[in-house]
């Protein structure tokens, strides 16, 4: 039997199969002079690169570049052409000269293999605040702009800003920080002045506790500051959080959700449990609550972010996001619950 499909039909599903394809992304992973990299690239490339310098990790740490191509910072970009690309950085410390070497590295592997870049805008969190500050003052060829999270921009253990900034910056620099760690990038628009420097203040407390939205929203501004339209160069930087439905599952035991990525480096991870989950159990901040998967246990408190967890302890905090995070401060969630990416676990009070 032929059934006919009427032209409305017909119309939005060409609309659906034309957003799919314009979301593929080739994701590449490899290994550059020991520093491993990921790439999320899209089909319909349109010249434009995004690159991703991480903050400090431990140096024995294990070397990790975590991208996600379906969050809603990585999305949206490769739906609009632009390309996102991490790097691990050689090795973990403080290692500004090493970590530019590498971003460099990554650039031109990525110059190779898809071609020429015709606008890249680099976002540095944390100690990559600083290595993106020292790149938009001329460290790094190829960059045209940067957006620096929660920036620190000192040298290491000591009350003072890095030996060689110049407080010149060629390319346009954006800042994103939390309203309590305004002090570094306050100093350096000041110093710097308004020209090629903006400071947006996001009116949440936390180290680099921006959601995707907010990133988004600093990358769009500092593209458009290339071009010409300058951004509001003092500016409440915040979108409120996201809510987000429950995906999760009911138990005995309490509720079961999926893992939606395990970090390399540090073993956090993101769950699909969101907020309506945690208000179904009764979890408010200052609970104990258990995770559990295959028989293994974590307990763990709830905080209002990650800082707030208790050395070598484990914590469940909400991210601005809207998804909740399970970590243990000095630890790895990921090796003591034996999960990985895509995995079961169940949360209890």
């Amino acid at each position: 039997m032929i059934r006919l499909v009427s032209v409305e039909t017909m119309r939005v599903f060409l609309l659906l199969l034309l957003c799919v394809s314009c979301l593929r992304a080739e994701v590449t992973r490899g290994e550059i002079g020991g520093a491993k990299f990921t790439i999320a690239a899209p089909e319909s490339w349109q010249g434009r690169l995004v690159l991703i310098a991480h903050g400090y990790r431990p140096e024995n740490a294990p070397l990790g570049a975590d991208l996600d191509a379906s969050d809603e910072f990585v999305a949206p970009l490769l739906k609009d052409g632009w390309a996102v690309a991490i790097t691990s950085y050689r090795r973990n410390g403080w290692v500004i000269e090493d970590a530019i070497l590498d971003l460099k590295a990554l650039r031109d592997h990525f110059v190779e293999k898809h071609g020429a870049v015709k606008r890249c805008i680099l976002v540095g969190n944390s100690m990559g605040g600083l290595i993106g500050t020292l790149i938009a003052e001329g460290a790094m060829d190829g960059v045209q702009g940067v957006v620096n999270i929660g920036a620190y921009i000192g040298e290491w253990q000591k009350e003072e800003f890095y030996h060689s900034l110049t407080w010149k910056p060629k390319a346009p620099v954006l800042f994103l920080t939390n309203q309590d760690e305004l002090e570094h990038p306050k100093h350096y628009h000041g110093k710097a002045g308004a020209d090629m420097t903006a400071l947006w203040e996001v009116r949440r407390n936390g180290h680099c506790n921006t959601s995707d939205a907010e990133n988004l929203q600093a990358v769009l501004a500092v593209n458009a500051w290339i071009d010409g339209k300058a951004p509001d160069k003092n500016k409440d930087g915040t979108v409120p959080p996201t809510i987000r439905p429950s995906s999760a599952t009911k138990s005995d035991a309490g509720l079961t959700g999926k893992i939606r990525m395990a970090s390399e480096s540090w073993g956090n991870l993101s769950t699909e449990f969101v907020a309506a989950d945690l208000e179904s159990l009764g979890l408010k901040i200052g609970d104990k609550a258990t995770v559990s998967s295959g028989g293994k246990k974590l307990e763990v408190s709830v905080v209002n972010y990650r800082s707030d967890a208790e050395q070598g302890k484990g914590a469940l905090y909400l991210t601005p996001n809207g998804w909740v995070v399970i970590m243990i401060n000095g630890g790895n969630a990921a090796k003591a619950l034996g999960v990985k990416t895509g995995d079961s676990i169940q949360l209890s009070k």
